[in-house]
């Protein structure tokens, strides 16, 4: 068996460190958990894929876990929205409007403005499958435009009655809306 070569590198004391923290809790050497480190990275370029941003991904999951979200195929979740929109209008926009004010609910805790931004954040994020999301606001307004050809005009309204209930909860008021097939529309006042 030829015997394994070595080769000495520099890195940061910092990360040496606690790569070693980590090698201790899980029971393994240095020299292993500094091979592993180098073997994924080298995995992950070799199929095309930042570490960093898988990272990221994961985080994103983890937080979508923590809030309550599931994930679902797309087709599926249209086909059931419309089927309660259709079955029962007013208890759809209701459920909708609910989960609005449950999910925000979350973030209305402390500074309205650190509250707003974190919302801002997590929904936009956790709606990855809608090209154009825009939420901006100042010291009085708030303005949130939702483009998505894939929203039926039913889907976009229980989409709307669930950024309603979340304004709601957030501490707004809603001045004017707009829905329509594949496209949100809401304008609301910071009380």
């Amino acid at each position: 068996m030829k015997p394994e070569k070595r080769k000495t590198f520099v890195a940061r004391e910092d990360l040496l460190q606690k790569i070693n923290e980590i090698a201790k809790r899980n029971g393994l050497s240095m020299y292993e958990s500094v091979n592993e480190v180098f073997d994924l990275a080298i995995q992950a370029s070799e199929k095309g894929i930042s570490l960093r941003a898988s990272l990221q991904e994961h985080g994103l999951l983890r937080s979508a876990r923590e809030r309550g979200f599931v994930l679902e195929l797309e087709n599926l979740q249209y086909e059931m929205a419309e089927l309660a929109y259709r079955g029962n209008q007013e208890k759809a926009l209701d459920a909708w409007h609910s989960t609005g004010v449950w999910f925000a609910s979350q973030y209305a805790v402390g500074n309205e403005d650190e509250s707003l931004e974190a919302f801002k954040k997590d929904i936009k994020t956790f709606t990855w499958n809608v090209p154009e999301f825009e939420f901006t606001y100042d010291q009085n307004d708030i303005a949130i435009r939702v483009i998505n050809p894939r929203f039926s005009e039913s889907y976009a309204m229980l989409f709307a009655s669930f950024l309603e209930g979340a304004l709601k909860a957030l501490g707004c008021k809603i001045v004017h809306r707009e829905v329509s097939n594949g496209s949100v529309r809401l304008y609301a006042l910071r009380k």
